[in-house]
């Protein structure tokens, strides 16, 4: 066996991880939206800002596993997960419905899922390895 190294993760799993974990969470949080406005806790009115601010925080969350894992730059790999999670809503768009708004709706979902790419690449810096320190 070899001196305690680790065996790396191909890149395109680390961003499948990533964009599993991103669509884990918002159709988790789309279950408990729906829940909570069937049964009357919430007004069909904050609806659709819940799921913007879900689309959000769910790219956050699988940009920052990919971010902290990837070889690439903290930016690009954010972003490269929000695209592939944008695609993932884009193909399950417009396969389901015939019309799509972009100019309402769908325009600021997708606009969401870029801020939370933009906001996972920005928060996730890369954690600094401490060296030995010199005693004096």
């Amino acid at each position: 066996m070899g001196k305690g190294r680790k065996q790396q993760t191909a890149v395109w799993m680390v961003f499948l991880q990533g964009l599993l974990t991103a669509l884990g969470i918002y159709l988790a949080g789309q279950l408990l939206l729906a829940l909570l406005l069937v049964k009357g806790t919430l007004p069909e009115g904050v609806a659709f800002p819940v799921v913007a601010a879900l689309c959000a925080a769910a790219v956050a969350c699988g940009g920052l596993l990919t971010v902290r894992r990837s070889p690439w730059g903290t930016l690009p790999a954010g972003l490269l997960t929000a695209g592939l999670f944008a695609g993932v809503l884009l193909v399950v768009g417009l396969s389901c419905w015939e019309n799509v708004t972009w100019t309402g709706h769908g325009g600021v979902l997708l606009l969401c899922v870029l801020a939370g790419g933009l906001l996972a690449g920005l928060l996730g810096g890369r954690r600094k390895r401490g060296g030995k320190r010199k005693r004096k």
